[in-house]
């Protein structure tokens, strides 16, 4: 028997092993991933498709994703059923993340972070 994914997510992260990890993941609990490594193309995603899991990474190195978490605030009611970040353990970046339903501290396992999504994906 062949399941067919049934949850759209968005996974907005640069780093490739994490990355491939997650998607590995996202995959055996049945997600229809969309990946990107920047905040171009993430947006481009968001602006075209509904995603019912949003997994965004903050970096507080290069600040990298906050353009896509300004338009997840601005328009987080017409988004997602979750959003989840993953951050660095810096307070600011914390409470820049205040708009998800859930952050998650790095380092963190890929397959906690599958697990957790995995509850937004309920109908």
């Amino acid at each position: 028997m062949t399941v067919t994914p049934s949850c759209p997510a968005l996974l907005v992260h640069e780093d490739d092993a994490f990355r491939q990890a997650l998607i590995a993941e996202l995959d055996r609990r049945h997600f229809s991933v969309t990946f990107t490594s920047d905040g171009p193309s993430a947006l481009k995603a968001l602006r075209e498709k509904r995603f019912k899991v949003i997994l965004i990474a903050i970096s507080v190195d290069t600040r990298r994703g906050m353009d896509v978490l300004d338009y997840i605030r601005r328009n987080r009611a017409a988004l997602a059923s979750g959003v989840i970040i993953i951050v660095d353990p810096d307070p600011q970046l914390r409470s820049e993340a205040a708009v998800a339903d859930e952050t998650l501290l790095r380092p963190v396992d890929a397959g906690y972070v599958a697990e957790r999504a995995r509850v937004y994906c309920r109908d």
